[in-house]
């Protein structure tokens, strides 16, 4: 009957229109994917700026706040002792691993009149006043105003191109002391910028919150020290902590879509660019591609119409053509993005849709009369198989798998298909499968990304709790195979109720997280793990180590705990600073057949550790050597 009515209208002289009418809306349905697909560029573009800043701006905080809390403990010494030995207050342990990096400059203590009392590298004291200088004035000025951070200036002997924090310190009495200062060296910014891809035209910049540059990428270094608050860029920064811009660059005139953030706790912008063209290349390559198939399919449509006209004398040949090609542009115009395969009963592909170039890379002759297997992990095989045999039993007439396989250039990527059997209309037997695939490439990398920050400690950044049970339990059967021991340290800080009560929970924080780095700088094997337990208990896994090694690692991390001399007002029996108690336990899984053996480790290391906190404190205790049938009696 459609046929009837469609012939009639043509031979009315409505094949024009027709094709008119399916031409746009073809192309309609084209522009709403260009559409799309540009949305989708944009949003890609503007998550890996914004991570990329994000990333860039917690290393710089790192590296500012380290020189900080070094310069925050030098002026509190002073204010106890300012009459002291200055020299060993600039090499405390804090400050020693500030200025061990190649790209940290001078560390001077100054006075009020802004004469140098200590200088690190300078044997002998310099005369020259340095009171002119903004690290000396700001703080100088206002001694309220905690860290400084100064516009960039050449150093006077060395004429590099530096930036200085600074901080008051006070007297006892109250009175400005003077001032304590580290340098930094600019190049430390280019370093962090350089390992950056920023694709053609992409720019990255670190203003002060008052628009003075402090570095740039790609930049002449004429650009430093400029002040850029009136400029049309900065302007273009609102008062959020982060967030996003256009601009054209009167510069280059290079129009870049800009994210913007704040860095955490300093006076500082950091500013990232990237090339409009740039981001919009993959796009338009896409775009071309869409507009140049659909013209060509509009052109075949309108072909098509022209034919159809020509046959109308063959009416049921040409109803039955009208079917089959309507089922097949059915097909397509409903998998328009996915990979469609028509697959027989013996597994060999019959149908592979145009999407094999944009997913697997190849054309869809080069997967014709080939088993659908081809390619596929042969990790993922078994349970591929297991689901084919479904289908071929009849328990399901639809299946969704996902495995790996690999594109014509070489790169392994994640499909998802779903595969449902077809069957003849005559007798309902199964005549094959039909399986639309779709690449997950990005999903499974965010789903491991997302599980991997499942695994660590929000607060220090070592393995959490979950991460030390799965691999002591891994590391326990592998050592139970070898033959070999296991070991486990566990590390407490002492009295740390005491310092919450005494600092406050922030400086706990910070606390902890300096412990877990100390901690974590001690284990230099592979298979060796440091774990946040709880609260202010820490765990060490040491697999395939005696107890003479094992006592030794815990002592060596006690005594680097200790040599941090981080003040503890709270714990002056212990010296007045922050120390740590230390439990060490070893057993041989392979003379352990309970299921409960990783347990008894850990709980004669935790028994170990309380015997550390009875004997005073600040020491190693390591506990007898287990008998592992004895103890699961126990």
């Amino acid at each position: 009957m459609a046929m009837r009515v469609l012939g009639e209208l043509l031979q009315r002289g409505w094949t024009t229109l027709l094709g008119l009418l399916a031409v746009l809306g073809l192309c309609a349905l084209s522009g709403v994917v260009i559409l799309e697909l540009r949305a989708d560029s944009w949003a890609r573009a503007s998550d890996a700026a914004m991570n990329l800043n994000r990333a860039v701006g917690q290393d710089i905080a790192r590296t500012l706040g380290t020189l900080d809390l070094a310069l925050q403990e030098t002026a509190e010494r002073l204010r106890a002792n300012e009459r002291g030995d200055h020299e060993r207050l600039l090499h405390s342990p804090l400050f020693e691993r500030s200025i061990g990096a190649r790209n940290i400059g001078a560390v001077m203590i100054l006075d009020a009149e802004g004469r140098a009392l200590d200088e690190t590298g300078q044997a002998a004291r310099d005369t020259v006043s340095y009171a002119d200088r903004e690290y000396f004035r700001v703080p100088h000025d206002n001694p309220d105003s905690g860290l400084t951070i100064s516009q960039p200036f050449r150093g006077r002997r060395t004429g590099e191109w530096r930036l200085a924090l600074s901080r008051p310190w006070i007297r006892a009495d109250g009175s400005l002391g003077g001032v304590v200062v580290a340098s930094l060296k600019l190049d430390y910014f280019l370093e962090v910028f350089h390992g950056l891809d920023l694709g053609a035209g992409g720019r990255i910049s670190l203003f002060r919150e008052d628009g003075i540059l402090l570095a740039r990428m790609p930049a002449g270094r004429v650009e430093i020290g400029q002040d850029f608050s009136r400029g049309t860029a900065f302007r273009a920064i609102p008062t959020a902590r982060e967030g996003s811009y256009r601009s054209i660059s009167s510069r280059d005139g290079v129009e870049r879509f800009y994210v913007f953030k704040r860095i955490e706790s300093l006076p500082l912008i950091l500013n990232l660019g990237l090339s409009i063209e740039t981001i919009e290349a993959g796009w338009r390559q896409r775009a071309l591609a869409i507009g140049g198939t659909t013209l060509a399919l509009a052109a075949l449509l309108l072909l098509t119409i022209g034919l159809l006209r020509r046959e109308l004398r063959r009416r049921q040949v040409a109803e039955t053509a009208a079917r089959e090609s309507e089922a097949q542009f059915r097909l397509l115009a409903e998998n328009t993005g996915d990979l469609v395969s028509r697959i027989d009963r013996h597994g060999i592909r019959t149908y592979v849709s145009p999407s094999a170039h944009r997913i697997l890379g190849r054309a869809p002759e080069q997967l014709l009369g080939r088993s659908a297997n081809d390619g596929v992990h042969p990790k993922d095989m078994p349970a591929l198989n297991t689901e084919i045999a479904r289908l071929r039993n009849g328990s399901a007439d639809e299946v969704t798998i996902t495995f790996r396989t690999w594109r014509a250039d070489g790169v392994e990527i994640w499909l998802e298909s779903t595969l449902k059997v077809v069957r003849k209309e005559a007798t309902g037997e199964a005549d094959g499968v039909v399986a639309v695939s779709r690449d997950i490439t990005e999903r499974k990398m965010l789903e491991r990304q997302l599980d991997r920050l499942a695994r660590l400690d929000g607060l220090t950044g070592v393995a959490n709790r979950r991460s030390f049970d799965e691999a002591i339990g891994r590391e326990w059967a592998r050592c139970m195979e070898a033959g070999m021991p296991l070991s486990v340290i566990l590390v407490d800080v002492d009295r740390f109720k005491a310092f919450n009560d005494h600092y406050g929970h922030p400086e706990g924080d910070a606390c902890l997280r300096v412990v877990a780095a100390t901690v974590g700088a001690t284990i230099r094997r592979a298979a060796d793990l440091v774990a946040r337990y709880g609260g202010e208990e820490f765990a060490v896994l040491l697999p395939e180590t005696e107890m003479e090694g094992a006592h030794a690692v815990a002592e060596r991390l006690r005594a680097e705990v200790e040599a941090l001399a981080l003040p503890h007002a709270g714990c002056l029996e212990e010296g007045g600073m922050v120390t740590v108690s230390v439990g060490v336990a070893t057993i041989q899984p392979a003379s352990c057949r309970a299921a409960r053996g990783p347990e008894a480790l850990i709980g004669a290391a935790d028994r170990a550790l309380y015997a550390a906190k009875q004997a005073g404190r600040n020491q190693v205790c390591q506990a007898p050597q287990l008998d592992p049938l004895n103890q699961m009696a126990d």
